[in-house]
């Protein structure tokens, strides 16, 4: 039985409403999903894998917020309508005509990359449910052709899930539940659920399950609408009560997602895997039951009942049963240590203070609340000190945490990253930070600023940085071939930078500024030719500029002839 809702029941009584595809909606994500740093806010349609599909409005409404972006939701609209609800539509391709003059020429007013511009009512930006707003497609962060779709509470702009009555969706799948994860102060263990067992635990315990739903029509792994667990002793007394539910989100605490999940196998596996406990410095608004820290104790041979229990939007559920037994030697084997030690691990940071560490080389400072829970602090210097590696790994970095070390004397020439460097290379100001995944492929990035002898940096995630010197100025050359036109009459470049990443693209038609659409997928940067920048039939100069986060530029420029 799918779940009723006052709000979206009494909307459409009183509004038109229509769905924003014209084509039966097949979900690829929806509302509560893990995603990244945070839950997923709104439903993704399946767009047929392609681009060009017409995305209508949902209600009546204005258009009150355009976004164009090389990053997040790309090209978005946000349409006001009544009842004190907002409806966004993410990753277009592009808007309704009326629109998309509107926000070109505030970005040639604006002169900037990207858009992030309110209409005023006098714009007239007025639409009807069911009017064309613009066509579907894949920009800014978005993995592939698809729309992003939410409802919002116009009030205070909180995500509310589009399932509960507001889009229809036919769902005969039940959530799943593959697996209970154990977690001990030092290491994890995973254990999947077999009807009737019995499962051995350590006296002190905290419990975690990979949860997530299935949707007709879809193979992609979704998120859950409600999750409830309880464990009682034999005595009757309770071990442990949980609950949460997806129905509104709020964008201000949403990066607590990292509190909710079992960061380590989050980050390490991306495995929809959900603490049974709030932790207290989690703000998230979606429990119905207190904070706490989640540890379960059990006297050596006490038993308590555990009982999980998941429901999707469509009413279906999914639950799961087991006896917990207490035993000291449970943690012996079959455990994955969640972080080995280190060196000079000394001091213990608190995520109600704000904290220092310090040895006679590298300092680390940190914000008040930059964890969630109490953790160990510490840095392991690399051996020929251009870098080291940031304690702890495994946990989540609610705010950037301060590194300082001093560089190493100069000399003749030594190593860093893997370049051997001049005498001079320590004043340069084009060093970065560098944590490489696995394959030694460039995983995140942070500027580092020399001062006074010292490498001073922020870091938002524990990890082996690396120092290195970023002296490569970026790649641009036409996309396709010699020249960057196209056979639609745009001008397309393909613009790349392996390191520090790029921090700003300019063009000039004829010495006038010209508006780019960058697309960082696709290292693609593209001149709409529909701008109207360039004249027909004559000699036109285009100069495009790319400059990184260092610092370095590269310069395209050519003489190009429209027809």
């Amino acid at each position: 039985m799918a779940q009723k809702n006052a709000r979206s029941d009494q909307f459409k009584q009183e509004h038109a409403w229509s769905d924003p595809l014209h084509i039966a909606p097949r979900l690829s994500g929806n509302f509560g999903e893990l995603r990244g740093n945070h839950f997923h806010t709104g439903l993704d349609f399946k767009t047929e894998g392609r681009e060009g599909l017409v995305v209508v409005a949902a209600t009546d409404g204005r258009i009150a917020r355009v976004k164009m972006s090389p990053w997040g939701y790309g090209n978005a609209l946000y349409l006001e309508g009544p009842a004190g609800i907002t409806t966004v539509y993410a990753h277009l391709q592009r808007f309704e005509p009326r629109i998309q003059r509107w926000a070109v020429e505030r970005t040639y007013a604006g002169r900037s990359l990207g858009l992030d511009a309110r209409p005023s009512l006098s714009e007239g930006l007025e639409f009807r449910a069911g009017d064309t707003l613009g066509w579907s497609g894949n920009s800014g962060s978005s993995g592939g052709p698809h729309l992003h779709f939410e409802i919002r509470n116009t009030a205070n702009q909180h995500p509310l899930n589009p399932l509960d009555g507001w889009v229809a969706k036919t769902d005969s799948r039940p959530p799943v539940l593959p697996a209970l994860w154990l977690e001990t102060t030092e290491a994890l263990r995973t254990w999947t659920w077999t009807a009737g067992d019995t499962l051995r635990v350590p006296t002190q315990v905290r419990l975690s399950v990979e949860g997530y739903d299935l949707l007709d029509g879809a193979p992609n792994v979704c998120g859950l609408r409600t999750l409830e667990a309880k464990a009682t002793r034999g005595n009757g007394e309770l071990a442990l009560r949980y609950s949460a539910s997806w129905t509104e989100l709020d964008f201000g605490v949403n990066k607590d997602m990292n509190a909710h999940a079992l960061y380590p196998i989050w980050q390490s596996q991306r495995d929809q895997v959900h603490r049974l406990h709030r932790l207290p410095t989690n703000r998230l608004a979606i429990y119905g039951t207190p904070a706490d820290d989640g540890w379960i104790r059990l006297e050596s041979g006490e038993v308590a009942s555990l009982r999980v229990r998941a429901t999707d939007a469509a009413g279906n559920e999914t639950v799961r049963e087991v006896t917990l037994v207490g035993d000291p030697s449970a943690a012996s084997s079959g455990w994955t240590p969640v972080e080995l030690d280190w060196t000079d691990r000394t001091v213990e940071a608190l995520p109600t203070e704000a904290g220092a560490w310090s040895n006679e080389r590298v300092s680390l400072s940190w914000p008040e609340g930059t964890f969630f829970e109490p953790t160990s602090v510490g840095w392991t210097a690399k051996s020929d000190e251009m870098g080291g590696t940031l304690h702890p790994q495994a946990v989540p970095y609610r705010k950037p945490m301060h590194v300082s070390w001093a560089m190493m004397a100069s000399a003749a020439s030594w190593q860093a990253g893997w370049s051997v460097l001049p005498e001079d290379a320590a004043s340069a100001d084009n060093w970065v930070a560098v944590l490489r995944d696995e394959k030694g492929e460039v995983d995140a990035t942070a500027k580092a600023v020399i001062e006074h002898g010292r490498v001073e940096l922020d870091l938002t995630r524990g990890g082996e940085w690396s120092l290195e010197l970023d002296t490569v100025p970026p790649r641009v050359l036409p996309y396709y071939s010699g020249t960057p036109i196209v056979s639609n009459g745009n001008a397309v470049w393909y613009v790349e930078d392996t390191l520090s990443g790029l921090d700003d693209l300019e063009l000039r038609v004829n010495g006038e500024w010209a508006r780019l659409v960058w697309d960082p997928k696709r290292n693609m940067a593209t001149y709409e030719a529909s701008d109207g920048m360039h004249p027909l039939g004559e000699p036109v100069e285009l100069v495009l500029k790319a400059t990184d986060e260092v610092g370095n530029d590269a310069v395209w420029s050519g003489t190009i002839l429209w027809p």
